[in-house]
């Protein structure tokens, strides 16, 4: 079996990961997941996979930033628990017991006929509160370079819109793009 499949694998800052990053993945996969919740009811089942990502990769983020280190794991409940013990700051029960629905969403990328998940617009209101709540574990600094970064920045990568009819490069880091 693959390495990087198997349960027990951690990635840790030491392999090249920072909170910094895996929040800046987090946040645009949730504010992804609002604009779907936002559009059309087709594209609930998207918008919660994409909100148990965004959580998935913060509680990831504060694992990395406590521990130096996370698991290969995708269960949200997990991932807080760790995250607990590690000594995380609390979420309130009604928070909890959200979290709990939210991880279910993991299982919203195949369709499933036995165990159908439920999942409505709704549910953003809560996965949003659950998403400030966790922010309120970084220090000042992590959250300081996420505001004060380019947003165009991402993954050791820069984030660049084709302008569609020419080969301009558009993007708010905009120093790679040569007009051709």
């Amino acid at each position: 079996m693959c390495r990087l499949l198997k349960k027990d694998k951690t990635f840790k800052i030491s392999d090249g990961f920072q909170p910094t990053d895996l929040l800046k993945y987090a946040r645009d996969h949730l504010a992804s997941a609002k604009l779907l919740f936002e559009t059309n009811p087709l594209c609930y089942d998207s918008a919660g996979y994409l909100a148990h990502l965004g959580l998935e990769l913060i509680l990831k983020s504060i694992l990395l930033n406590l521990n130096g280190e996370f698991p290969a794991e995708h269960n949200l409940e997990i991932l807080y628990n760790l995250a607990k013990k590690a000594g995380a700051h609390l979420l309130e029960r009604k928070e909890e017991k959200a979290l709990a629905k939210i991880s279910q969403f993991f299982y919203l990328r195949y369709v499933n006929p036995q165990n159908p998940i439920e999942i409505g617009d709704d549910d953003w209101k809560m996965i949003e509160k659950i998403f400030f709540s966790l922010l309120t574990n970084f220090p000042n600094n992590i959250m300081s370079e996420i505001h004060n970064s380019n947003y165009y920045e991402k993954g050791s990568r820069i984030l660049f819109r084709k302008t569609k009819g020419t080969h301009k490069l558009t993007g708010q880091s905009n120093r790679y793009a040569k007009n051709k």
